[in-house]
């Protein structure tokens, strides 16, 4: 007798289990109705919004004209270190006169590493290379080669002073010049 009544007391509370998870399964389900048009109307602005963000962007980088090169990946941490190192230098930035010696339009190094950001940010979508962006930061916008000057040093050339500084850069440099020996 005590066992029907533990076997009856046991299969009481297995059904009174299964009714619970009936009850909360069914609350579920109501709820999941209730909110699942909102859920998969929000999933279908967020995913409209991606596409269309997604095109601006490409339309960006073929109005850059860089949609079809393959770029460089690395090349935003290559300008941030050729401007960290300049930035650090200490020295001050300008061009050669074209008349006359010395450098003119003279800025600390510091202050033209602001400006250069700005374009090394331009540069890192529209550059192919290393080599291009190094070639595109070390000169200016009229093609003029940026000079680096110390104190009452002789000015150099920005981009002898970075290979002089920088093993990556030589070797940049050496490639190139191998490339185009006869």
């Amino acid at each position: 007798m005590a066992i029907a009544v533990g076997v009856v007391l046991l299969v009481g509370m297995i059904c009174w289990m299964l009714n619970d998870l009936r009850l909360a399964l069914r609350e579920s389900t109501a709820m999941l109705q209730d909110s699942l048009p909102q859920i998969l109307e929000n999933t279908r602005q967020s995913t409209e919004t991606l596409a269309s963000l997604s095109d601006d962007l490409k339309q960006l980088r073929d109005l850059a004209g860089s949609s079809t090169v393959p770029r460089d990946r690395s090349l935003v941490r290559f300008a941030d270190g050729i401007l960290d190192r300049v930035e650090q230098s200490g020295g001050q930035i300008g061009v050669n006169k074209l008349i006359g010696s010395g450098l003119k339009n003279v800025v600390p190094a510091a202050e033209w590493v602001t400006g250069a950001r700005k374009e090394a940010l331009w540069l890192t979508f529209r550059a192919r290379s290393r080599r291009e962006l190094l070639d595109r930061l070390c000169h200016s916008g009229f093609g003029s080669p940026w000079q680096i000057q110390f104190d009452e040093d002789k000015p150099q050339p920005l981009e002898d002073w970075l290979a002089a500084q920088d093993p990556e850069i030589a070797e940049l440099r050496t490639e190139e010049e191998a490339e185009t020996a006869p």
